[in-house]
């Protein structure tokens, strides 16, 4: 019985922190409030507080959200073509067709001479940090588009750096309409 008594606070100790764990991993995911504003410090900032970036570096911004890509995920594929992971992180969410997204990754080819670009796979996530996947295209649509001012800044973007071997230089492109 002695040993009881002291296994006792140890068993309910356990049973406590357990319960706080099931409650945790029950509780929904609070998405961040938008940035501050939209100058490149202010999404920096939102991003680096937020968002857990690893080797994700913020490369263009606009009114709806950031993008962003990793340098070892992005090579040359020919003299004027590239590949590149692209990640959007939304500051507020955007319905889609599985529902509310916050943040996305897809896999773009781009032409670079001619400023187009094709989605070779991409997946949808219903909360920022990639969490809570939505819908999965592991084989996008091969079609070339011609990307919108926020897409065409983001191109500008990798291209120069994958193409020219200049680190990646971020660039705002506030106002324009994302669509990834």
């Amino acid at each position: 019985m002695n040993v009881m008594m002291r296994l006792s606070p140890a068993l309910l100790a356990l049973a406590a922190v357990t319960a706080v764990a099931a409650r945790a991993a029950a509780a929904p995911l609070a998405d961040p409030p938008p940035p501050a504003g939209l100058e490149i410090a202010d999404v920096e900032a939102w991003a680096s507080a937020y968002l857990d970036r690893d080797a994700w570096t913020l490369i263009t911004h606009d009114t709806e959200g950031a993008r962003f890509t990793r340098p070892k995920g992005a090579t040359a594929t020919g003299p004027h073509s590239v590949e590149a992971d692209v990640r959007t992180e939304l500051f507020q969410p955007v319905q889609m067709g599985s529902g509310p997204a916050r943040s996305g990754l897809a896999r773009w080819s781009v032409d670079c001479a001619t400023a187009r670009y094709v989605v070779l796979s991409m997946t949808i996530f219903r909360h920022n940090n990639l969490q809570g996947e939505l819908d999965r295209k592991p084989a996008a649509d091969k079609a070339w588009m011609t990307p919108n001012e926020s897409q065409a800044a983001t191109i500008g973007v990798i291209c120069k750096a994958v193409l020219g071997g200049t680190p990646y230089e971020r660039r705002s492109t506030v106002g324009a309409p994302t669509a990834s």
